[in-house]
């Protein structure tokens, strides 16, 4: 069975390409080679910078940390959404999701909140967009045209 990358369920997700950590073979052009560490300060940038925005560009939210599950790991949440990020084999899912703890009553107007900003975000985020899911789970992506 194959698998994609994780996000929280009922999500707004903006999908987009990491190249980690490989790096060129200086006497071959030809033949890359996976440097993890390399990797793992390129991932905290990654972590970091849409933080960074997504506090930016919302101004109601705040830091936060957090997983929901084990692969959806939360960076920023106001008191209707939490935002965060998640990585499978170099495809990130930027994402978006209605708070679980959230009052009742506020339920409604949290998921129009959300709805409103999902256009822009997925904007801002994006560089794939998926096409679709193999019966066996794997997800076919496109790059979006610049």
């Amino acid at each position: 069975m194959g698998r994609s990358v994780s996000y929280p369920s009922g999500a707004h997700v903006a999908f987009a390409l990491w190249d980690a950590g490989w790096i060129e073979d200086e006497d071959d052009p030809d033949t890359r080679h996976f440097d993890q560490l390399a990797a793992q300060d390129d991932w905290d940038f990654i972590v970091e910078d849409f933080r960074e925005q997504v506090l930016a560009l919302y101004p109601s939210t705040w830091t936060a940390s957090g997983w929901i599950g084990r692969e959806d790991r939360i960076v920023a949440m106001n008191r209707y959404a939490r935002f965060g990020i998640s990585e499978y084999c170099g495809c990130i899912a930027y994402w978006v999701v209605l708070r679980d703890d959230i009052d009742p009553g506020q339920e409604g107007l949290a998921q129009r909140w959300i709805d409103r900003i999902a256009v822009g975000f997925k904007k801002r985020f994006a560089t794939l967009v998926r096409l679709g899911v193999f019966s066996n789970g794997e997800a076919i992506f496109e790059r979006i045209a610049a």
